[in-house]
């Protein structure tokens, strides 16, 4: 046998080699996790043009870029927005400590076998390893002509739309706070979730009086965006409104990714604003759409789920009073038609006040702003008291699924753990 046969037989060989050493598809539940690499953790790569960074993996035997973005923040821990009123933590043009490399834990593949050619430079490869100790790898590039043009997320600002290849969300134009549409892929039916709601309690000046702030009165306004494809940013200014005039101003991030939603608040209250307000609390939740039939689990009541029918059973008296602990507060509602949520709240700083369950099963009761009639059901979160001054911040997470399986008290805390990370300098 010649030579030239004997290599054009060796190439295939060498290609099924390659794909079979490919690591197997990752399980649902960990596939869009969204992986950050704080710059910290690659020293060798701060002060670096943020532009000469990329990202690449192996993918069906041949290195290929991937989606990825890196972004900034300010010295408040958030992600910084030129013009808003915190600065920058690090120099807007280079790699610093705090900024954050985000990729998909799906899109890191097999080991790149020595010698594989790539445009550029490697200079670091990052190992993840799941749950079973599966490794698959990812590759820093400096210098590379290559990027991907895979978009995870698309954001329009100019009618507040965000669509994901699972979910898509119009915001009103004139208050984020209200929601127009919602819409799930593959979700079967109408349009499952109404709304999002929020509800201030408090008195003024007395507590004799009770007021209460809704979406009419907690406006939500957007002042820039940064669009990327692993996740986009929204940063927003929230006023809240009582006989038209603003009593108190918050700082909001909302966060969209491919699989799931984060609401990030923040703001210093005043003291004088505070003494106004007597006994307030605050709750969050979101009102779905006639999901008959739908089961509600909590941290607290884990095994007797709410079932939506329209009225609240001694059952879910029972989980309303089980309430909620601030350390350990997840919410599962699975619709059973192709749609599953799991929410979480993170409180931020000193900030730890009390939390309940706000939970409403009902076919008509009408509580606006909404766009259907009926909580069925309406869950979410009580914030039991606030600070009389200070610092309040808190984070609102909800993940999104065709459907989560198995023991809630096991796959809910999962969905927030990130596999292992190494990097290695090359």
């Amino acid at each position: 046998m010649n030579m030239v046969k004997f290599w054009l037989l060796l190439i295939p060989l060498t290609h099924s080699a390659l794909v079979l050493a490919m690591p197997p598809p990752l399980q649902p539940i960990d596939a869009f996790k969204v992986i950050s690499l704080d710059g910290e953790d690659i020293p060798w790569v701060l002060d670096w043009k943020l532009d000469e960074l990329s990202l690449a993996a192996m993918v069906d035997g041949v290195m290929e870029p991937i989606p990825f973005q890196i972004d900034q923040y300010n010295t408040g821990g958030a992600i910084y927005f030129d013009g808003w009123h915190v600065p920058l933590a690090g120099h807007p043009e280079r790699m610093d400590a705090t900024d954050k490399l985000l990729f998909l834990f799906k899109d890191a593949g097999a080991r790149r076998p020595f010698r594989t050619p790539y445009d550029g430079e490697m200079v670091a490869e990052i190992v993840t390893r799941d749950r079973d100790g599966v490794e698959r790898f990812v590759y820093l590039v400096r210098n590379s002509r290559l990027r991907s043009d895979e978009q995870y997320v698309r954001y329009s600002a100019e009618i507040g739309l965000v669509e994901t290849d699972f979910y898509s969300l119009r915001y009103n134009p004139d208050n984020h706070m209200k929601w127009d549409d919602f819409t799930y892929v593959n979700y079967v039916g109408e349009r499952p979730l109404d709304s999002l709601k929020l509800r201030l309690n408090t008195g003024i000046i007395t507590s004799v009086t009770s007021t209460e702030l809704n979406n009419d009165q907690i406006v939500a306004l957007p002042s820039s965006e940064i669009i990327g494809p692993i996740r986009t940013t929204t940063q927003l200014e929230v006023n809240l409104y009582l006989f038209g005039v603003s009593i108190m101003q918050m700082s909001m991030q909302i966060h969209h990714y491919p699989k799931s939603i984060m609401f990030d608040v923040r703001g210093v209250i005043p003291e004088l604003r505070r003494k106004l307000m007597v006994n307030p609390t605050l709750t969050m939740s979101v009102d779905a759409n006639r999901l008959l039939g739908a089961a509600t689990y909590t941290s607290a009541w884990p095994d007797n789920p709410g079932i939506v029918d329209g009225v609240v059973d001694e059952n879910e008296k029972k989980m309303i009073k089980a309430g909620l602990d601030p350390a350990d507060n997840w919410i599962w509602v699975t619709s059973k038609r192709y749609l599953d949520i799991v929410a979480f709240v993170d409180y931020l700083g000193d900030f730890n006040e009390p939390m309940s369950l706000l939970y409403e099963d009902d076919l008509e009761r009408e509580d606006p702003p909404e766009v259907f009639p009926g909580q069925m059901p309406n869950v979410g979160y009580g914030i039991e008291a606030f600070p009389t001054s200070g610092f309040m911040g808190l984070v609102v997470s909800m993940f999104i699924s065709d459907g989560f399986e198995g023991d809630p008290s096991q796959f809910a805390p999962y969905l927030r753990t990130l596999p292992d990370l190494e990097v290695r300098a090359m």
